[in-house]
């Protein structure tokens, strides 16, 4: 019994750690917000021609704005039916008129405009050094299903419709075809990410789902940031990286029609620079607008493994049902809307015991019952005790208020 006696006290210890791994994150750090429309410096009309649309994040005169230039003349629209319930302004473009946007790239964050340790350009002042990713997210109403690019962040990170019609995630220059159909004059939540490292590597959510994963390392690019087109080509900067620079020459191709609004850019990691910042890392229920909102994505009920606002029995049914369970993606794991309603509360991509401290202290809180090894029958022998050590975790708490 000595054994088990260590499994407990090591338990006992842990769960305080455990329940406050999620609270020391930080989120993602936002780079770049097109409001398509919506920032009131950009004196946007309805139904009027756009002839840039500017970078809201940021602070002015530090060299971190960004804003996007209109090819064709591209038009504000007032936006509706958007599934989060937020309104406004978006652009709309229209592909028989070879209509996009563009302006320099994010791309690889150290090498960006906005860097202090851009090589040539000028200007910037963020401390980006060392760091390799990033991530952007755009809402995205499609009006055919044309072979179409929404957005290229340079040819190593893009969102695009492909010849079936179905959402591909580009990624160091190849892309990676979702199985998801595109719906035309349907609204999409759409985010591309490369959230930790190249093991990890990049992938694609729509409505919060992962559609698409991919391994490995990115190569630079310094491809124009494209919007509604392809790109290809330098961003006209005189890089010394580049011996010939031959300027853009994208906006040729695959362009798109129906309309974007919202486009978000992030950074993540921290900078080896002697005095390191810290830019976050990447948590889906924050740094992913479908996810985060509660119309759509998560109610905000903790431990609501069903998502409807309710804390129950099926919540407890579902995480049973859903023990274990690894959500995988090009074999890749990987936390979304559908590993959750498996019990997966913290997106890691698993339902293990993590997801099992969380919901057992939000069900001891609302004072229903928690879950029982019986629940879990057929779970093997030291998991089983695990459940019986959490079933306790609510004593010690009422005792230490009693002692107070």
């Amino acid at each position: 019994m000595s054994i088990w006696r260590g499994i407990f006290t090591r338990l006992v210890m842990a769960i305080p750690v455990l329940l406050a791994v999620s609270a020391v994150s930080v989120a993602a750090t936002l780079d770049r917000d097109y409001k398509m429309g919506d920032d009131p410096a950009e004196g946007a009309v309805a139904g009027s021609p756009v002839s840039s649309t500017f970078d809201s994040a940021g602070v002015p005169g530090q060299g971190q704005l960004v804003d996007l230039s209109a090819v064709n003349s591209p038009t504000y629209i007032a936006i509706s039916g958007r599934p989060d319930g937020v309104g406004g302004k978006g652009i709309q473009f229209n592909a028989a008129q070879s209509q996009y946007l563009h302006g320099f790239n994010l791309g690889f964050p150290e090498d960006s405009f906005s860097a202090a340790t851009h090589t040539t350009l000028s200007g910037g002042t963020l401390d980006y050094k060392g760091i390799g990713n990033r991530g952007f997210q755009f809402w995205v109403r499609p009006t055919s299903t044309a072979v179409q690019t929404l957005v290229m962040d340079t040819n190593r990170h893009g969102a695009r419709i492909n010849s079936s019609g179905k959402f591909s995630m580009r990624y160091n220059g190849l892309d990676y075809d979702s199985t998801v159909t595109v719906s035309p004059n349907t609204w999409y939540h759409v985010e591309v990410v490369r959230p930790n490292g190249s093991a990890n590597g990049s992938r694609m959510f729509v409505n919060g789902v992962a559609v698409a994963a991919a391994p490995g390392q990115y190569d630079d690019d310094w491809a124009d940031l494209v919007v509604g087109a392809n790109t290809a080509g330098d961003d006209g900067g005189n890089h010394a990286e580049i011996p010939s620079p031959v300027g853009f020459t994208g906006g040729t191709s695959e362009f798109f029609s129906g309309t974007i609004d919202d486009l978000k850019m992030f950074v993540i990691g921290t900078s080896t620079s002697q005095t390191p910042v810290n830019y976050g890392t990447f948590n889906l229920a924050v740094d992913n607008q479908f996810v985060a909102s509660t119309i759509t994505g998560i109610k905000g009920i903790a431990g609501d493994v069903t998502n409807d606002g309710v804390l129950n029995q099926a919540d407890k049914d579902a995480f049973v049902a859903g023990w274990l369970h690894r959500r995988l993606v090009n074999s890749i794991q990987i936390g979304d809307m559908t590993s959750r309603g498996q019990g997966d509360l913290n997106l890691d991509g698993i339902t293990n015991i993590q997801d099992l401290l969380v919901l057992q202290n939000a069900l001891s809180g609302a004072g229903i019952g928690t879950i029982t090894a019986a629940e879990l029958s057929g779970v093997p022998e030291p998991s089983t005790f695990l459940l019986l050590v959490l079933a306790t975790m609510a004593m010690p708490r009422r005792l230490g208020r009693l002692s107070r």
